[in-house]
C-alpha cells in the first residue's frame, strides 16, 4: 500500500480564513465621510477647460490675422509709392515739385516718401511738416512675434500717430521708405476685429457645445456613473443589488466599471462573511457560561469513572479527562478565538503516531467500527507544533471524512476506510489524510477553506476545514487539496499537511536571523 509520493511535498497552502479577513470592521466599510461642497466638479472643470482652449485658438487665429491684414496694407501703400514716385518723378533729380509731391502724399496718406533706385538715385516727395514717428516697422522679414507686437501696438495706437515703414519692392529691388498716418489702418483693423469676434465667438460655441456633448457622453456620463456607485456601494456595502453592472464597453472605463464590479463582489463576499462570524461570536458568547458548567460537571463524572476498578474504564478514564480539561480550556478561549486573538501555538516536540493512534482509538470507539482506520506513520515520528493544534486538525479532517462516508457512502463499492500517513523529508514532515468517499467537486475544492463555504453535515457551520487551515499556518505549515489518485484505493478526499521537523526548527534558529 502505497503511502505519500514526494511530489505532495510542494503542494500549495490554502489561504487561511485570518488572510482572507479585512483589516476594517464593518461598521468601518458603512460609515461615508459626508461629502464637501465643491464650486465646480469634474463636468464643471471639462467645460471651463474646453472653453479656454477653443479661445485661446481663436485668439492665435486672430493674432495672425491681424498681423497678416497691416502688412499687407503696409504692402499696397508701399507699392503705390513706388509706383506714384517711378511714374511722376522720371523727369526730377530728386526732390518732387511741391504741388505734385503734395498731391501724392495726399492720395496715399503719407507724410514723407522717399525711394532709392538700384542705380542710388533718390526720388524724395515730403510735406515739409516735421511729426514724431511713433514706430519704425521693416517689411523684408519680420518674424511672427514681431509681426503680431507690431500689430497690436497699431491696433492700439492714438489716431493720427505715424509710422515709419522700410521696404524693398520686388520687381527692381528700389528701398521704399514711407511715413505714413495710421489712422485708415487703425479703423480698419478695428472693423477686422469686431467681425472676427463675431465670427470666433459663433464657431467657439458650436465647437464648444460639439466637444462638450461628446466629452459628456463619453467620459463624464460614465464617470459620475462609477462614482454614484462607488458612493452607494459604500453606503451598504452588504446589499449586493449596489454592486455596479458592467456596460461591456471595450475602453478605459469599460475595464475600470469590470474592475469595480469585481472588487465589490469581492468585498461584498468578505464582509457577509465576517457578519457571520461576528454572529457567531455572539452566540458562543451566549453560550460559553452554560457550557462551561456542563463540561465541568462531565469532568467530575469522569474523575468518579477513574475509582472503579474495571481495566477499561482505567484506561480510558485518563484520556477522558484529559479530552475534558482540553474542551474546557478551549472554551475559556472562545471569546478570545472569536476576535481573531487565539494564544500563540505552544511549540513542543511531540510523536505524531502516538498522537494520531489516541485520535483513531477515539473515532472508532464513537463509529463502532463502521468506518475502517489505516495508520501508515513510522514509530518516533517526531513534530515541532503545538500537538493541541495539531490534534484539533486531525480530528477535524478525519470527522468530515467520517460524516461523509456516513451519508453518502463510499466510492465504487469500497468499503468506508480512511488512511493517516506521514513521511519525513529533508525539511518538513508531510501528513496525508486521504478517504474512500466521493470526494469534492471541482467547483467546490477552490474554496473549501473559506469560513462557511461548505459543509459535510446537514446544519454544520462550515468552519472546520478554516479553522483546520488557520491552526496549521499558526504552527508554520500549510495544508491543501490535493488531487486524488483514481487507482488507489483511497480515492475520495486526499488533504496534505506539511508542519516542520525538530531539525528543520533548529536549523532556522541557528541560520542567521535574516527574517529580521
Amino acid at each position: 500500500m502505497s503511502v505519500l509520493s514526494q511530489e505532495d511535498v510542494g503542494a500549495k497552502a490554502a489561504p487561511s480564513s485570518t488572510e482572507r479577513a479585512l483589516g476594517e470592521p464593518i461598521g468601518a466599510a458603512t460609515s461615508v465621510a459626508p461629502p464637501r461642497r465643491r464650486a465646480f466638479g469634474l463636468a464643471g472643470r471639462l467645460l471651463l477647460l474646453t472653453i479656454g482652449f477653443v479661445l485661446l485658438a481663436m485668439a492665435l487665429i486672430y493674432a495672425s490675422r491681424l498681423s497678416a491684414y497691416r502688412d499687407n496694407w503696409l504692402h499696397g501703400r508701399l507699392m503705390v509709392a513706388h509706383t506714384a514716385m517711378l511714374l511722376f518723378g522720371e523727369t526730377a533729380d530728386q526732390a518732387l515739385p511741391k504741388e505734385l509731391a503734395t498731391k501724392i502724399l495726399d492720395s496715399l496718406g503719407a507724410e514723407t516718401i522717399v525711394v532709392t533706385l538700384p542705380n542710388q538715385r533718390r526720388l524724395v516727395a515730403t510735406s515739409g511738416v516735421e511729426r514724431p514717428i511713433g514706430d519704425t516697422y521693416e517689411l523684408d522679414d519680420p518674424s511672427m512675434m514681431e509681426g503680431n507686437q507690431a500689430a497690436f501696438r497699431t491696433l492700439f495706437a492714438k489716431p493720427g500717430s505715424l509710422v515709419r515703414v522700410v521696404g524693398r519692392t520686388q520687381s527692381d529691388g528700389a528701398l521704399v521708405d514711407i511715413t505714413l498716418d495710421q489712422t485708415p489702418l487703425i479703423e480698419a483693423m478695428w472693423r477686422i476685429s469686431r467681425t472676427f469676434l463675431t465670427i470666433a465667438l459663433t464657431i467657439a460655441a458650436v465647437v464648444t457645445c460639439v466637444l462638450w456633448a461628446a466629452l459628456w457622453w463619453m467620459v463624464i456620463r460614465p464617470v459620475r456613473r462609477l462614482t454614484s456607485s462607488i458612493i452607494a456601494f459604500g453606503e451598504r456595502p452588504q446589499e449586493g443589488a449596489r454592486i455596479i453592472a458592467p456596460s461591456g464597453r471595450n475602453d478605459e472605463i469599460g475595464r475600470a466599471e469590470t474592475a469595480l464590479a469585481a472588487m465589490q463582489g469581492s468585498l461584498a463576499h468578505e464582509l457577509s462573511q465576517r457578519k457571520r462570524l461576528a454572529e457567531l461570536g455572539m452566540a458562543v458568547a451566549r453560550i460559553n457560561h452554560d457550557l462551561r458548567n456542563m463540561l465541568s460537571a462531565a469532568q467530575l463524572i469522569s474523575d468518579r469513572l477513574a475509582a472503579i476498578p474495571d481495566p477499561l474504564a482505567q484506561r480510558l478514564a485518563p484520556r477522558l479527562v484529559a479530552t475534558l480539561d482540553r474542551a474546557i480550556l478551549f472554551c475559556q478561549s472562545t471569546l478570545t478565538y472569536g476576535g481573531g486573538r487565539e494564544q500563540a501555538p505552544a511549540r513542543r516536540r511531540f510523536d505524531l503516531r502516538e498522537l494520531t493512534r489516541q485520535v483513531v482509538e477515539t473515532a472508532e470507539a464513537e463509529h463502532a467500527g463502521a468506518i475502517a482506520y489505516a495508520i501508515d506513520i513510522p514509530p518516533q515520528f517526531e513534530l515541532f507544533a503545538d500537538p493541541d493544534h495539531v490534534l484539533r486538525v486531525i480530528e477535524n479532517l478525519c470527522r468530515n471524512a467520517a460524516q461523509v462516508l456516513h451519508s453518502h457512502g463510499a466510492q465504487n463499492g469500497r468499503p468506508p476506510a480512511i488512511r493517516l500517513a506521514a513521511i519525513r523529508t529533508d525539511r518538513v514532515a508531510l501528513i496525508e489524510i486521504s478517504d474512500s468517499g466521493p470526494g469534492f467537486a471541482p467547483e467546490q475544492a477552490a474554496r473549501i477553506f473559506e469560513p462557511f463555504h461548505l459543509s459535510t453535515r446537514e446544519g454544520g457551520a462550515g468552519l472546520g476545514l478554516a479553522i483546520a487551515a488557520d491552526l496549521v499556518a499558526r504552527n508554520g505549515g500549510s495544508i491543501s487539496l490535493a488531487e486524488a489518485k483514481s487507482d488507489d484505493f483511497y480515492c475520495g478526499a486526499r488533504f496534505l499537511i506539511t508542519l516542520p521537523t525538530p531539525d528543520e526548527s533548529a536549523r532556522k534558529l541557528a541560520r542567521p536571523s535574516l527574517d529580521a
